[in-house]
């Protein structure tokens, strides 16, 4: 069989709950593919390593998987700080690694040859959210984010964007712990002092549904006065969101890769309805993103004719698929733009 690694948060600190849906989609993916007969009649086996939602734990998973493994190329993880130290130990090895669902604009900006991505990435999260608060006349917004480069990222990036659009509207943040349990004395100074037309969160769960249910608690948003917007996207996955945040989830704003009432691909539909019949409920867009990682790198593997890191690596700099939510082919750049899926989709709903 021919090994390769998937990479995902699967315990505390972690964002767990993701990590089980982006392990699920490159499962899915490996399966597809062997189901197609595989590279040459030989199948494909899928390693996965719990990253902990911790970069020093996560650039042990990857060395692990490429030196005692040997699988033939990396796809996966979801925290941004933890894939800036995987994509280190890919680039020393010379293994491709596509990025499943770490958004912080830094790890394509890198450069480096073996990293490809196929989620979405901060910068056009950012664009999205200001684009919305200009055309809804919103004159001051504030985030919440974490203390990692996905949370600064996302605050850096709304800065950007307001330049960019040339938004006349006044924007302030706070950084707070990802693993925090308490964020009612930000929330109230934001309610007293700031007051703030919309509340945009970019701390990722469990902390992200601390930060909404207090913020509920408190009278301050989602309200009238106070719109709430969760940029990680982590709500979409209904059974979760709902148990933990209860009414607090009413009139939340996500912004997300995916939207169930987008059409997907021929591909990306026969995901939905495979998710549907197994869990009951709709896919979030992490699945997707799973999948589609997983899929760019078993396409490579295929176009190169070859188990050959570099070789792969080649392949995947013009390689063109359609994966589930459209048609992929990376960008040559420049910067947040090398080898990354520049026109991948998102939404705000």
């Amino acid at each position: 069989t021919i090994k390769v690694g998937g990479l995902a948060p699967l315990s505390s600190p972690g964002a767990y709950q993701q990590g089980k849906e982006l392990v699920l989609g490159l499962q899915w993916a490996v399966d597809d593919f062997n189901a197609a007969g595989g590279l040459d009649g030989k199948l494909v086996e899928l390693i996965v390593e719990d990253t902990q939602g911790k970069p020093p734990v996560g650039a042990t998973a990857a060395e692990k998987l490429i030196t005692s493994d040997g699988v033939v190329g990396l796809a996966g993880e979801y925290h941004s700080s933890v894939c800036t130290a995987e994509i280190e130990v890919a680039k020393q090895h010379g293994k491709p690694f596509v990025i499943a669902s770490c958004w912080s604009d830094s790890l394509t900006e890198a450069g480096y040859a073996e990293v490809f991505r196929t989620s979405v990435y901060s910068s056009k999260l950012a664009e999205n959210m200001v684009g919305l608060a200009a055309d809804a006349g919103l004159k001051k917004i504030a985030a919440i984010v974490e203390d990692s480069d996905y949370g600064v990222g996302i605050a850096k990036n709304i800065e950007g964007a307001i330049t960019k659009l040339g938004a006349d509207i006044d924007f302030s943040y706070e950084v707070v712990e990802k693993t925090g349990k308490d964020f009612v004395p930000v929330l109230l100074k934001y309610k007293t002092q700031v007051k703030p037309e919309m509340i945009i969160s970019a701390v990722t769960q469990p902390g992200g549904f601390l930060v909404l249910k207090q913020a509920h608690e408190i009278g301050f948003a989602p309200s009238a006065d106070a719109l709430f917007l969760d940029a990680t996207c982590t709500s979409q996955n209904d059974k979760v969101f709902w148990e933990a945040v209860k009414d607090a989830g009413k009139n939340v704003l996500l912004s997300c890769p995916f939207s169930p009432s987008v059409k997907l691909t021929p591909l990306g539909e026969s995901i939905k309805e495979r998710y549907i019949k197994e869990f009951d409920r709709e896919p979030n867009y992490v699945v997707l993103q799973g999948y589609d990682s997983m899929q760019a790198l078993l396409e490579g593997m295929k176009a190169a004719g070859s188990t050959d890191g570099p070789k792969i690596v080649e392949a995947l700099k013009t390689l063109a698929f359609d994966g589930s939510r459209g048609p992929v082919k990376f960008e040559t750049g420049p910067g947040v733009w090398t080898q990354q899926w520049k026109d991948v989709p998102t939404f705000i709903f």
